[in-house]
């Protein structure tokens, strides 16, 4: 195998991801409040909880 070739199935599998049927549905306002939660304002509070 080339460096320039990939596995059959990893080439099927990624074809598969690409077609926009396949890739779902966007995210909802609930997971952007959950990504914010988790992802920014959780660290944050955690950061300053660990400096006191």
């Amino acid at each position: 195998m080339s460096l320039n070739t990939l596995p059959p199935e990893l080439e099927r599998r990624i074809l598969e991801l690409e077609n926009p049927e396949n890739q779902g549905e966007g995210f909802t306002g609930t997971d952007w409040a959950w990504l914010l939660i988790l992802g920014v304002i959780g660290p944050i509070l955690l950061l300053i909880w660990g400096w006191n």
